[in-house]
């Protein structure tokens, strides 16, 4: 099972893992072909359908796909060494509102926009 946090948000990682994950968390389980060869959940429910387990990774895609802004600008922004450099002299400069760590900033954010709509639910 893999997730990706955002803000304190945690989004999954589709797969086939995260979504028997989410449909029934805590139960163990094996799968081989689509079949479940093993199975126990503490809670007595029944494994999920493969059908109902598609469903679920399509939405976690869908979750995916939205968030692919927030992992394209952390590939952008410039190391956190440098960040700090930059937020170092604009202090000095009494430029904080227009120094070169917001233009830095802008300038990957604007690369790669968060897309319009609602979030999706997690």
């Amino acid at each position: 099972m893999s997730y990706r946090n955002l803000n304190g948000k945690k989004y999954p990682v589709p797969g086939i893992d995260t979504a028997i994950n989410t449909l029934c968390p805590g139960a163990k389980w094996e799968l081989t072909n689509k079949t479940f060869t093993g199975w126990k959940d503490d809670e007595g429910r029944e494994p999920p359908s493969w059908e109902d387990i598609e469903n679920e990774m399509l939405r976690e895609v869908e979750i995916y796909n939205y968030y692919l802004y927030e992992r394209n600008r952390e590939k952008e922004y410039p190391p956190i060494k440098d960040q700090l450099d930059m937020l170092y002299h604009d202090i000095k400069e009494g430029n904080l509102q227009n120094g070169s760590w917001i233009a830095a900033m802008d300038a990957v954010k604007e690369m790669h926009p968060k897309p319009e709509g609602p979030e999706p639910e997690l």
